[in-house]
């Protein structure tokens, strides 16, 4: 049985603009399983936000298959079309939570006032709601400010308070659209923080909509690159920061930038034809082993070092290496499948590329 909550299939979301036809989305299928954070990615433009509205049908596709938690949401195609009773809707949309940039709290309510009215249409009478909101505002650490306004509040308080708001329906789904865009590094990372113990504690699957890769690379676990209303990568975290294809996820993760660094150190290097650059990922055990040195014990294949990294991804140490390999053709060879056997992606660089 499938493990997916969020289900897009081949969804399209055309605009007529003038004499034009603007395709936001042009055909994406995504796939988000239960405890996913799910970042999507990309620069301003690339329809990241337009895709996830489809989500809760804020926005209605112009054609595709909208599914969540195993219910059809919306189907259209050219022979028929199908869409959620409107009342059935609105009961679902509540178990799909969201928070913005912008926090849209109401200015002349309290944080437990602000929580409380997202309650306003549930079964429960005003103690319930307030004992409800209470719980809400410890769960994100607002225990002390519950009577604060917003002018009271900093701008990390305030999402706090959105969160609190967005959870208050007990969702299974909560979108954070480019949520940490207006905060500092430090309210941005502890809000990413708070998002991430939300998923584990709740297990709350979470789609991250944002522009910032380092917003992805801490808590997400999959990742979908948009560019131009199609996703042109996707897979795990660890995936996508270590091989990443396409030339824009290649920008956003780094990549593009450490191969220039290399490639910059030896501007002024002629290789010689027993001379190869090696880009080199490793992880797990293959980052404790001293593989390099074992290529000249097994292959008499030299290895210069020319730029190195270490991060760190899910809590999983990531070691990145630009090398020179010295050695007859032969033993290259032998030198590179011996890495890969270990583990270690070794990808021949190609000096001119760059």
């Amino acid at each position: 049985m499938s493990n997916s909550i969020i289900e897009l299939s081949n969804i399209k979301v055309y605009f007529q603009q003038h004499q034009s036809l603007i395709k936001a989305i042009d055909d994406v299928s995504l796939t988000v399983d239960q405890g996913d954070i799910y970042g999507v990615v990309g620069y301003s433009g690339a329809g990241k936000s337009t895709l996830v509205r489809v989500i809760n049908l804020l926005q209605e596709p112009t054609a595709g298959k909208v599914t969540v938690n195993n219910d059809i949401f919306f189907s259209k195609n050219e022979q028929s079309i199908q869409r959620i009773d409107k009342k059935d809707l609105r009961t679902k949309r509540r178990k799909i939570g969201m928070i913005f940039q912008h926090f849209n709290l109401l200015n002349e309510q309290t944080a437990i006032q602000n929580v409380e009215f997202a309650l306003k249409h549930s079964s429960l009478n005003e103690k319930q709601r307030q004992k409800k909101a209470e719980h809400l505002l410890e769960l994100v650490d607002l225990t002390e400010q519950k009577n604060h306004f917003p002018a009271q509040l900093s701008g990390g308080q305030q999402q706090r308070v959105a969160i609190a708001r967005a959870l208050a329906n007990d969702p299974e789904i909560l979108i954070s659209d480019e949520a940490t865009s207006a905060l500092d590094p430090k309210n941005t990372n502890q809000i990413l923080d708070l998002l991430k113990s939300l998923n584990q504690k709740l297990g709350l699957t979470i789609v991250l909509i944002t522009h910032e890769m380092a917003a992805v690379k801490r808590i997400a676990n999959k990742v979908a690159v948009m560019e131009q209303g199609k996703i042109i990568e996707r897979g795990n975290l660890i995936d996508i920061f270590t091989n990443a294809k396409e030339p824009l996820t290649q920008e956003l993760v780094g990549a593009q930038n450490a191969s220039r660094t290399a490639i910059k150190l030896l501007q002024n290097y002629e290789l010689t034809e027993n001379e190869e650059i090696y880009h080199l990922v490793y992880s797990g055990k293959s980052i404790q082993e001293p593989l390099t040195t074992r290529l000249f014990e097994k292959f008499n294949v030299e290895t210069s070092i020319i730029y190195g990294n270490v991060d760190l991804l899910k809590e999983k140490p990531i070691g990145t290496l630009y090398v020179i390999l010295h050695g007859e053709n032969k033993a290259r060879q032998q030198a590179k499948q011996y890495l890969l056997s270990h583990g270690v992606l070794a990808e021949k660089l190609e000096t001119e590329a760059v």
